[in-house]
Formats: structure tokens, C-alpha cells, sequence
């Protein structure tokens, strides 16, 4: 009897064992299915800060002559980066603004021809009348024989050379009208013409000087001073901290309740854990990162292994929690994404959002609007 209670305690220690077992497997499971499927958070550590790198470019050849930044320097707009040498520039745009004060006197000229033409033309007239009063009187007198024939003959002559004379001055004045018709000294198209060549030789000269675009802080510089750039040539970078973004890289198994308007929890590496920042899902890029790599994998042939894919995803920062504790560019952060009330938002961004202010600069419209304004000054300065 010992023996057999021995042998069913043992049977039901076995049998306890395995439900233990499979519970605890089923636990796991359950877990494992809520962890990766039912959580209400997706998490990735697979991110970091991105942002706006603005290239700084040599906008015309020269030879350096100054450099007022280095890198990690802040740079405001419309603040000078760097001087090129302005001797040829220079000389350029006062030969431009000569021509432009010669075309406005020219022009000028052209005005004052007309009005000359027509006085001119005014006097033939009045000439002309005048042998036409003597013509008709010389041929009244001659069939008296008071006025010779040779006398009525040379009138009649002067009177056709007379004629010519109005002709030619006529032609003239239709040719100087063509000049300005229409227009004013300032509006010719002469000047026009001559204003736009100084503009463009004004803008050369001041670009000689390159501007920051926007504010930010200085990064690879690549040039020296004495140093021959051309145009087009990168001389440094100018990184805006002020709005900086995280781009996390997500599975694509765990996108299915990501969406545009999620709120997200950030921790920057830089700063630990201690600090947390809050972020908002303002868009999911729309296709994998292999997409625009250089080899996109070419998986037509059926011989390949799956890969996960992971999909960039764009977090806003809170300007407020950005300006209190900075980031910088590449820096590793993990995120959490809150897709409780994933039902809630579109699957797809329907409304066309337009991109920031610091996507701007207003230097370029400074500069042709000082151009302008040279121009005008030359204008004023010879009318």
C-alpha cells in the first residue's frame, strides 16, 4: 500500500510539473503576444536627432581675403561669413553704373532731339509758307511783266528744296520719336537696359561677401584665407538648432498603429534618462529605407532572405524643451510612441502642411533691393 501512494504521489508531482510548465509557458506566450502586438506603446531605440544643414557656397570666384567664423561659432541672418578680394567686382560695377549714367544722358538727349526736330521742322514750314505767299504773288506779277520768269522759276526751286529739307527733318523726328515714344528718361528701354546691367554688377560685388542665409551655428569649414574658390564651391555649413527633429527608424511590424498626431516620448542618450522630451508624430515617410539606397535589393528572383524593413518616422520637438536643453545632429535618443488612440487618426496625412520659416532667407531680397535702390540714386542723381 506504501508502495502504490508512493507511485500516484509521484504521477501527481509529474502531472503538476508539466501544468506548471505549460501555464508558464502560456504566460510567456501571452506576454510575448501583448509585448509585440496588443502594447499600447511602440518603442525603438533605432533613432536620432536630425535637422536643416545649410550649405554655405562661394556665389562668385575670387581669393579670400577674410574670415570672420570658425566652426561652432553661432552666425546670425545677414551676418558676413567671409570677405573674397572685391578690386575687379569693384571696378565692374562702377564701369556699370558709368554706362548707366551715359544711357540716362543719352536718352535725355533723345528727348531734347525731338523737340529740336519739331521747332526745326516749325521754321521750314514757316519758310515754305512763306515762298508759297511770294510764289503766288511772282506769278501774278508776271503776266504784267513786273517779275521776271527766271525769278517765278527759282521760287518754285527753293519752294521743292524746301520741301526736301521738311522731308528729311520729318524722317528724323519719326526716328527719335521711335527712341521715346512712350516712354520717360527713367522707363527707356535704353536705360532699363543699362539699369539691369548695374544691378547685376552691383549684386556680383556684394556677393563678393557671403552672408549667413539663417541663424545658426558653424560647421566643416573647408577654406582659407588667401584660398581661390569658384562659384558653387562649399566653404562651410550653418546647422539652425532651433528646429531640430527625431527621425526614428521603426519595424515595419510595429507601424501598423503608428500615426501622424501620436505623442511621443524622447530621451536623448546626451542627457540620460533624467530628461525627457515630448515630441509629435508629424509624418511617416513613404517607403522603406532600401528604396532609395544605392543597390535597391532586387528580390524578382525569389532567391533572397527577408529582411525587416524599418520606415523612417518624423518626431517634432517642443521648441520650449529644445531651447532648455539643446540637442545636436546624429545624437542617439530612444522613443516611445503612444498608440493607444491609434482609431482615432487617419492612416494617411491629409491635410498639405507647408514647411517651416527657417526653410527661408531674406538676404536675397535685400540684396537686389539695395541694388535698386544704387540704381535709383545714379537715376535721380543725372535726370
Amino acid at each position: 500500500m506504501k508502495s502504490r501512494a508512493l507511485v500516484h504521489s509521484k504521477i501527481r508531482h509529474r502531472r503538476l510539473r508539466w501544468i506548471v510548465i505549460l501555464m508558464a509557458i502560456l504566460l510567456i506566450a501571452a506576454i510575448s503576444w501583448w509585448y509585440f502586438f496588443m502594447r499600447r506603446v511602440v518603442e525603438s531605440n533605432d533613432a536620432y536627432v536630425s535637422g536643416n544643414v545649410i550649405a554655405v557656397q562661394a556665389l562668385v570666384p575670387g581669393v579670400v581675403s577674410r574670415i570672420a567664423v570658425d566652426n561652432s561659432m553661432l552666425a546670425h541672418t545677414g551676418q558676413c561669413l567671409l570677405s573674397e578680394e572685391q578690386n575687379l567686382t569693384r571696378v565692374q560695377m562702377e564701369k556699370a553704373g558709368a554706362d548707366l549714367a551715359e544711357a540716362i544722358r543719352q536718352t535725355k538727349s533723345l528727348f531734347a532731339q525731338t523737340d529740336s526736330e519739331r521747332a526745326h521742322i516749325a521754321a521750314l514750314k514757316t519758310q515754305q509758307h512763306k515762298l508759297q505767299s511770294d510764289l503766288a504773288r511772282y506769278e501774278i506779277a508776271q503776266d504784267s511783266g513786273a517779275v521776271s520768269a527766271q525769278l517765278v522759276a527759282d521760287t518754285q526751286a527753293d519752294i521743292a528744296v524746301l520741301d526736301g529739307r521738311i522731308a528729311e527733318a520729318s524722317a528724323g523726328l519719326r526716328k527719335a520719336q521711335a527712341l521715346v515714344k512712350g516712354t520717360r528718361p527713367a522707363d527707356n528701354p535704353v536705360v532699363r537696359k543699362a539699369q539691369a546691367a548695374f544691378v547685376e554688377a552691383y549684386i556680383q560685388y556684394r556677393r563678393s561677401n557671403v552672408f549667413a542665409p539663417v541663424t545658426g551655428y558653424i560647421a566643416d569649414r573647408q577654406v582659407e584665407a588667401g584660398e581661390q574658390v569658384k562659384a558653387g564651391q562649399r566653404l562651410m555649413s550653418i546647422v539652425p538648432l532651433d528646429g531640430l527633429w527625431i527621425t526614428a527608424n521603426l519595424k515595419e511590424t510595429k507601424l501598423a498603429r503608428v500615426r501622424t498626431g501620436e505623442p511621443v516620448t524622447i530621451h536623448a542618450y546626451v542627457y540620460g534618462s533624467e530628461t525627457t522630451f515630448h515630441g509629435t508624430v508629424i509624418g511617416i515617410e513613404p517607403s522603406g529605407g532600401s528604396t532609395f539606397s544605392l543597390f535597391p535589393a532586387n528580390n524578382a528572383t525569389g532567391n533572397y532572405i527577408h529582411i525587416v524593413e524599418r520606415v523612417p518616422v518624423r518626431i517634432a520637438l517642443s521648441a520650449a524643451e529644445l531651447k532648455a536643453y539643446p540637442l545636436r545632429l546624429g545624437t542617439s535618443v530612444s522613443v516611445e510612441v503612444d498608440v493607444s488612440h491609434y482609431r482615432s487618426l487617419p492612416v494617411l496625412a491629409t491635410q498639405v502642411r507647408t514647411a517651416a520659416a527657417s526653410y527661408s532667407t531674406p538676404i536675397y531680397r535685400q540684396e537686389i533691393e539695395e541694388a535698386r535702390k544704387a540704381a535709383n540714386a545714379i537715376l535721380a542723381h543725372n535726370i
